[in-house]
Protein backbone atom coordinates (compact mmCIF):
# COMPACT_ATOMS: atom_id res chain seq x y z
CA UNK A 1 0.00 0.00 0.00
CA UNK A 2 1.36 3.43 -0.92
CA UNK A 3 1.92 5.81 2.02
CA UNK A 4 -0.71 8.55 2.36
CA UNK A 5 0.37 11.86 0.88
CA UNK A 6 0.63 14.62 3.49
CA UNK A 7 -1.81 17.49 2.91
CA UNK A 8 -0.27 20.82 1.91
CA UNK A 9 -1.00 23.49 4.49
CA UNK A 10 -2.24 26.80 3.12
CA UNK A 11 -2.19 30.04 5.09
CA UNK A 12 -5.26 32.15 4.48
CA UNK A 13 -6.48 35.27 6.21
CA UNK A 14 -9.91 35.26 7.76
CA UNK A 15 -10.95 38.11 5.46
CA UNK A 16 -8.92 37.93 2.23
CA UNK A 17 -8.21 41.29 0.66
CA UNK A 18 -9.26 42.01 -2.94
CA UNK A 19 -6.41 41.40 -5.34
CA UNK A 20 -5.38 43.11 -8.50
CA UNK A 21 -4.76 40.93 -11.54
CA UNK A 22 -0.96 41.11 -11.19
CA UNK A 23 -1.16 40.39 -7.47
CA UNK A 24 -3.51 37.51 -8.14
CA UNK A 25 -1.05 36.06 -10.66
CA UNK A 26 1.80 36.33 -8.17
CA UNK A 27 -0.36 34.69 -5.48
CA UNK A 28 -1.34 31.87 -7.81
CA UNK A 29 2.28 31.32 -8.72
CA UNK A 30 3.14 30.84 -5.04
CA UNK A 31 0.48 28.17 -4.56
CA UNK A 32 1.79 24.59 -4.75
CA UNK A 33 1.00 22.96 -8.06
CA UNK A 34 -0.72 19.57 -8.01
CA UNK A 35 1.71 16.75 -8.68
CA UNK A 36 1.50 15.29 -12.16
CA UNK A 37 0.43 11.67 -12.13
CA UNK A 38 2.72 9.26 -13.86
CA UNK A 39 1.47 6.91 -16.58
CA UNK A 40 1.88 4.06 -14.06
CA UNK A 41 -0.32 5.83 -11.50
CA UNK A 42 -2.97 6.49 -14.14
CA UNK A 43 -2.77 2.86 -15.21
CA UNK A 44 -3.11 1.64 -11.62
CA UNK A 45 -6.16 3.85 -11.13
CA UNK A 46 -7.71 2.58 -14.36
CA UNK A 47 -6.96 -1.01 -13.39
CA UNK A 48 -8.55 -0.58 -9.96
CA UNK A 49 -11.66 0.91 -11.57
CA UNK A 50 -11.90 -2.05 -13.94
CA UNK A 51 -11.64 -4.52 -11.04
CA UNK A 52 -14.38 -2.69 -9.14
CA UNK A 53 -16.60 -2.71 -12.20
CA UNK A 54 -16.01 -6.42 -12.81
CA UNK A 55 -16.95 -7.15 -9.19
CA UNK A 56 -20.08 -5.01 -9.61
CA UNK A 57 -21.02 -7.05 -12.70
CA UNK A 58 -20.70 -10.31 -10.74
CA UNK A 59 -22.81 -8.97 -7.88
CA UNK A 60 -25.45 -7.64 -10.26
CA UNK A 61 -25.67 -10.99 -12.05
CA UNK A 62 -25.97 -12.87 -8.74
CA UNK A 63 -28.90 -10.74 -7.62
CA UNK A 64 -30.84 -11.43 -10.83
CA UNK A 65 -30.73 -15.23 -10.78
CA UNK A 66 -31.24 -15.32 -14.54
CA UNK A 67 -29.29 -14.40 -17.67
CA UNK A 68 -28.81 -10.64 -18.02
CA UNK A 69 -28.06 -8.52 -21.07
CA UNK A 70 -25.20 -6.09 -21.49
CA UNK A 71 -27.81 -3.35 -21.84
CA UNK A 72 -29.10 -4.22 -18.35
CA UNK A 73 -25.54 -4.15 -16.98
CA UNK A 74 -24.89 -0.75 -18.56
CA UNK A 75 -28.15 0.68 -17.27
CA UNK A 76 -27.92 -0.68 -13.75
CA UNK A 77 -24.23 0.04 -13.15
CA UNK A 78 -23.85 3.16 -15.32
CA UNK A 79 -20.80 1.77 -17.04
CA UNK A 80 -19.81 3.25 -20.42
CA UNK A 81 -20.97 1.04 -23.26
CA UNK A 82 -17.52 0.37 -24.73
CA UNK A 83 -16.09 -0.39 -21.27
CA UNK A 84 -18.94 -2.79 -20.49
CA UNK A 85 -18.37 -4.71 -23.71
CA UNK A 86 -14.60 -4.89 -23.06
CA UNK A 87 -15.11 -6.16 -19.50
CA UNK A 88 -17.74 -8.72 -20.47
CA UNK A 89 -15.66 -10.03 -23.38
CA UNK A 90 -12.66 -10.45 -21.07
CA UNK A 91 -14.77 -12.29 -18.49
CA UNK A 92 -16.29 -14.53 -21.18
CA UNK A 93 -12.85 -15.43 -22.55
CA UNK A 94 -11.66 -16.32 -19.04
CA UNK A 95 -14.72 -18.47 -18.32
CA UNK A 96 -16.18 -16.29 -15.55
CA UNK A 97 -19.19 -15.26 -17.64
CA UNK A 98 -20.95 -17.36 -20.30
CA UNK A 99 -23.42 -16.49 -23.06
CA UNK A 100 -26.88 -17.98 -22.57
CA UNK A 101 -26.59 -19.77 -25.92
CA UNK A 102 -29.97 -18.57 -27.13
CA UNK A 103 -29.01 -14.93 -27.48
CA UNK A 104 -30.95 -14.07 -24.34
CA UNK A 105 -28.08 -12.74 -22.26
CA UNK A 106 -25.22 -13.78 -20.00
CA UNK A 107 -24.92 -15.91 -16.89
CA UNK A 108 -22.12 -16.71 -14.46
CA UNK A 109 -19.55 -19.10 -15.94
CA UNK A 110 -17.96 -22.31 -14.73
CA UNK A 111 -14.95 -20.50 -13.30
CA UNK A 112 -17.12 -18.84 -10.69
CA UNK A 113 -18.40 -22.27 -9.66
CA UNK A 114 -14.80 -23.53 -9.46
CA UNK A 115 -13.86 -20.60 -7.22
CA UNK A 116 -16.76 -21.40 -4.94
CA UNK A 117 -15.79 -25.04 -4.74
CA UNK A 118 -12.16 -24.11 -4.04
CA UNK A 119 -13.29 -21.81 -1.23
CA UNK A 120 -15.56 -24.50 0.18
CA UNK A 121 -12.82 -27.13 0.06
CA UNK A 122 -10.43 -24.82 1.93
CA UNK A 123 -12.99 -24.09 4.63
CA UNK A 124 -13.90 -27.77 4.97
CA UNK A 125 -10.24 -28.77 4.92
CA UNK A 126 -9.44 -26.54 7.89
CA UNK A 127 -12.58 -27.45 9.83
CA UNK A 128 -12.55 -31.20 9.22
CA UNK A 129 -8.75 -31.37 9.03
CA UNK A 130 -8.41 -29.96 12.54
CA UNK A 131 -10.71 -32.64 13.92
CA UNK A 132 -8.98 -35.52 12.09
CA UNK A 133 -5.54 -34.21 13.07
CA UNK A 134 -6.58 -34.05 16.71
CA UNK A 135 -7.88 -37.62 16.56
CA UNK A 136 -4.64 -38.82 14.98
CA UNK A 137 -2.59 -37.01 17.64
CA UNK A 138 -4.64 -38.66 20.38
CA UNK A 139 -4.22 -42.09 18.77
CA UNK A 140 -0.45 -41.84 18.29
CA UNK A 141 0.69 -39.30 20.88
CA UNK A 142 2.84 -37.70 18.18
CA UNK A 143 2.78 -34.26 16.58
CA UNK A 144 0.46 -34.16 13.57
CA UNK A 145 0.66 -31.73 10.65
CA UNK A 146 -1.67 -30.93 7.78
CA UNK A 147 0.21 -29.43 4.85
CA UNK A 148 -0.71 -27.99 1.46
CA UNK A 149 1.21 -26.85 -1.58
CA UNK A 150 1.72 -23.10 -1.83
CA UNK A 151 4.03 -23.02 -4.81
CA UNK A 152 6.90 -23.29 -4.67
CA UNK A 153 6.74 -24.34 -1.00
CA UNK A 154 5.11 -26.90 1.21
CA UNK A 155 3.07 -24.93 3.76
CA UNK A 156 2.17 -26.27 7.21
CA UNK A 157 -1.50 -25.33 7.40
CA UNK A 158 -2.30 -26.63 10.89
CA UNK A 159 -0.82 -28.86 13.58
CA UNK A 160 -1.66 -30.70 16.75
CA UNK A 161 1.22 -30.83 19.23
CA UNK A 162 2.32 -34.26 20.43
CA UNK A 163 1.80 -35.29 24.06
CA UNK A 164 4.85 -37.48 24.59
CA UNK A 165 7.77 -36.14 26.68
CA UNK A 166 10.14 -36.12 23.69
CA UNK A 167 8.38 -34.67 20.68
CA UNK A 168 9.05 -32.69 17.52
CA UNK A 169 7.98 -29.04 17.56
CA UNK A 170 6.65 -27.64 14.30
CA UNK A 171 5.30 -24.22 13.40
CA UNK A 172 2.05 -23.44 11.62
CA UNK A 173 2.80 -21.28 8.60
CA UNK A 174 6.30 -22.62 8.07
CA UNK A 175 7.30 -23.15 4.44
CA UNK A 176 9.93 -25.60 3.23
CA UNK A 177 11.05 -26.97 -0.14
CA UNK A 178 8.98 -30.00 -1.15
CA UNK A 179 12.07 -32.23 -1.35
CA UNK A 180 12.63 -31.89 2.41
CA UNK A 181 9.49 -33.68 3.53
CA UNK A 182 7.47 -36.77 2.77
CA UNK A 183 4.32 -34.64 2.61
CA UNK A 184 5.94 -32.30 0.10
CA UNK A 185 6.59 -35.15 -2.32
CA UNK A 186 2.97 -36.24 -2.14
CA UNK A 187 1.72 -32.70 -2.75
CA UNK A 188 3.34 -32.58 -6.20
CA UNK A 189 2.51 -36.16 -7.13
CA UNK A 190 -0.26 -35.12 -9.55
CA UNK A 191 2.13 -33.10 -11.73
CA UNK A 192 2.84 -34.63 -15.12
CA UNK A 193 6.46 -35.53 -15.84
CA UNK A 194 7.36 -32.34 -17.69
CA UNK A 195 5.87 -30.05 -15.06
CA UNK A 196 7.30 -32.09 -12.19
CA UNK A 197 10.80 -32.10 -13.65
CA UNK A 198 10.79 -28.34 -14.18
CA UNK A 199 9.31 -27.72 -10.73
CA UNK A 200 11.93 -29.84 -8.98
CA UNK A 201 14.79 -28.44 -11.05
CA UNK A 202 13.78 -24.93 -9.98
CA UNK A 203 13.04 -25.62 -6.31
CA UNK A 204 15.16 -28.42 -4.80
CA UNK A 205 17.39 -27.26 -1.95
CA UNK A 206 19.67 -29.00 0.50
CA UNK A 207 18.21 -29.30 4.00
CA UNK A 208 19.75 -28.37 7.38
CA UNK A 209 20.69 -32.01 7.95
CA UNK A 210 22.46 -32.15 4.60
CA UNK A 211 20.66 -35.39 3.74
CA UNK A 212 17.75 -34.25 1.59
CA UNK A 213 17.50 -35.89 -1.81
CA UNK A 214 18.28 -33.25 -4.43
CA UNK A 215 18.63 -35.52 -7.44
CA UNK A 216 15.69 -34.72 -9.74
CA UNK A 217 15.50 -38.13 -11.42
CA UNK A 218 15.61 -39.94 -8.09
CA UNK A 219 13.01 -37.61 -6.59
CA UNK A 220 10.65 -38.14 -9.50
CA UNK A 221 10.89 -41.90 -9.06
CA UNK A 222 10.25 -41.57 -5.31
CA UNK A 223 7.25 -39.31 -5.85
CA UNK A 224 5.63 -41.75 -8.30
CA UNK A 225 6.34 -44.70 -5.99
CA UNK A 226 5.05 -42.96 -2.87
CA UNK A 227 1.80 -41.88 -4.52
CA UNK A 228 1.19 -45.34 -5.93
CA UNK A 229 1.55 -47.03 -2.54
CA UNK A 230 -0.46 -44.35 -0.72
CA UNK A 231 2.05 -43.01 1.80
CA UNK A 232 5.55 -41.53 2.09
CA UNK A 233 8.24 -41.62 4.77
CA UNK A 234 11.30 -39.54 5.55
CA UNK A 235 13.91 -39.93 8.31
CA UNK A 236 16.74 -37.45 9.01
CA UNK A 237 16.39 -35.81 5.60
CA UNK A 238 14.99 -32.48 6.79
CA UNK A 239 16.36 -32.44 10.35
CA UNK A 240 18.72 -34.58 12.41
CA UNK A 241 17.12 -37.34 14.51
CA UNK A 242 13.58 -36.72 13.25
CA UNK A 243 11.31 -37.87 10.51
CA UNK A 244 7.71 -38.22 9.42
CA UNK A 245 5.12 -40.50 7.89
CA UNK A 246 2.63 -38.90 5.52
CA UNK A 247 -0.41 -39.81 3.42
CA UNK A 248 -2.27 -37.84 0.73
CA UNK A 249 -5.66 -36.17 1.09
CA UNK A 250 -7.54 -36.41 -2.22
CA UNK A 251 -10.68 -34.65 -3.48
CA UNK A 252 -13.53 -35.89 -5.64
CA UNK A 253 -11.36 -35.73 -8.76
CA UNK A 254 -8.67 -37.86 -7.13
CA UNK A 255 -6.16 -35.03 -6.91
CA UNK A 256 -3.96 -34.57 -3.85
CA UNK A 257 -5.08 -31.34 -2.15
CA UNK A 258 -3.20 -31.80 1.13
CA UNK A 259 -1.13 -34.28 3.11
CA UNK A 260 -1.43 -35.36 6.73
CA UNK A 261 1.72 -36.35 8.60
CA UNK A 262 2.91 -37.75 11.91
CA UNK A 263 6.22 -36.14 12.89
CA UNK A 264 8.33 -38.03 15.42
CA UNK A 265 11.86 -38.56 16.78
CA UNK A 266 13.79 -41.13 14.76
CA UNK A 267 13.82 -43.72 17.56
CA UNK A 268 10.02 -43.91 17.35
CA UNK A 269 10.21 -44.42 13.60
CA UNK A 270 11.95 -47.80 13.84
CA UNK A 271 10.33 -50.44 11.66
CA UNK A 272 7.86 -51.92 14.14
CA UNK A 273 6.42 -48.64 15.35
CA UNK A 274 6.70 -47.07 11.89
CA UNK A 275 4.27 -49.65 10.51
CA UNK A 276 1.73 -48.74 13.18
CA UNK A 277 2.13 -45.04 12.39
CA UNK A 278 1.74 -45.69 8.68
CA UNK A 279 -1.51 -47.54 9.32
CA UNK A 280 -2.83 -44.73 11.52
CA UNK A 281 -1.85 -41.98 9.09
CA UNK A 282 -3.40 -43.75 6.13
CA UNK A 283 -6.64 -44.29 8.03
CA UNK A 284 -6.75 -40.59 8.96
CA UNK A 285 -6.02 -39.57 5.35
CA UNK A 286 -8.81 -41.84 4.07
CA UNK A 287 -11.25 -40.37 6.58
CA UNK A 288 -10.42 -36.78 5.66
CA UNK A 289 -10.42 -37.57 1.93
CA UNK A 290 -13.95 -38.96 2.23
CA UNK A 291 -15.05 -35.70 3.85
CA UNK A 292 -13.48 -33.82 0.93
CA UNK A 293 -15.42 -35.96 -1.53
CA UNK A 294 -12.53 -38.25 -2.37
Amino acid sequence: MLPARKPVKRLESALPMPQTRSRAKRSAALQPKPARRSAKDRGDESGSRSVRRAIAIFEFMMTRGRPVTIAEIIGALEIPKSTAYDLVNTLVEAGYVSPDGRNRGLFLGHKVFELGMAYRSQVDLLKDGAKVAEELRDATGETVQLSVLEEPWMLVLLKEEGVKPLRIISQVGSRVPVNWAAAGRLLVSDFDDARLRKFLTDTVRQSPSGRANTDVDSLMAEIRRYRKRGYATEINEANEHAGCVSAPIVDASGHCIAAISVVAPEQRLAKGNREKLIEAVRAAATKLSHRMGG
